[in-house]
């Protein structure tokens, strides 16, 4: 064989080995990946607030803002449609789910999170209300900041490190997650 055949069977090796290493590895790995990464975005113990910080406005009334940041947040997984009402500066987050079928601890763990997000990053929103299929959740800003305290303003919780801090490291204590709860939610059965 000449040495030209020797460089072409050669290329052509590699290119099979290439591509058996990136069907069957890289691109295998690279799904369980985004799989894996999309579970710790929709789980509040394991999201990255960083994703939602963008979405930071001083009005509620940016009805396309507000949804692109609960889309950012756990429970993105949740079909929902919103209702905003401006003249009482309040959202209700629509979701097409029974909260029943949550698990009792990860509801807690989500309402904290993302009703905290959805004060920090929105600046006039006084108001939020989950609703679900078979309950309501409501939850006012004057009280989560009461939660909160003097020393962390809810707009400082837009610093990544300090929500890590104050807000997501706290949602393993379910006492913490259930005093919030127990105290700021007000929860309806429909």
């Amino acid at each position: 064989m000449s040495r030209k055949n020797w460089l072409i069977v050669a290329l052509l090796l590699i290119g099979v080995v290439g591509m058996a290493a990136l069907e069957g590895f890289i691109k295998p790995r690279a799904n369980e990946q985004a799989i894996q990464y999309e579970a710790e975005q929709n789980d509040p113990l394991t999201h990255d607030i960083r994703n939602s910080l963008s979405f930071a406005s001083p009005y509620m009334g940016n009805a396309a803002n507000l949804i692109n940041l609960n889309a950012s947040l756990p429970m993105r997984d949740i079909e929902r449609t919103f209702q905003l009402y401006p003249e009482e500066l309040t959202a209700e987050l629509r979701l097409q789910a029974r909260a029943g079928d949550l698990q009792e601890e990860k509801l807690k763990q989500l309402l904290v999170y993302n009703s905290t997000a959805n004060f920090a990053m929105i600046d006039n929103l006084e108001k939020l209300i989950f609703t679900f299929e078979d309950e309501t959740f409501t939850i006012r800003r004057d009280e989560v900041e009461s939660w909160y305290g003097d020393q962390v303003t809810l707009a400082s919780l837009r610093d990544a490190g300090k929500w890590e801090k104050e807000v997501q490291s706290r949602l393993d204590d379910m006492k913490y997650v259930g005093d919030y709860v127990e105290k700021l939610v007000e929860r309806k059965f429909l």
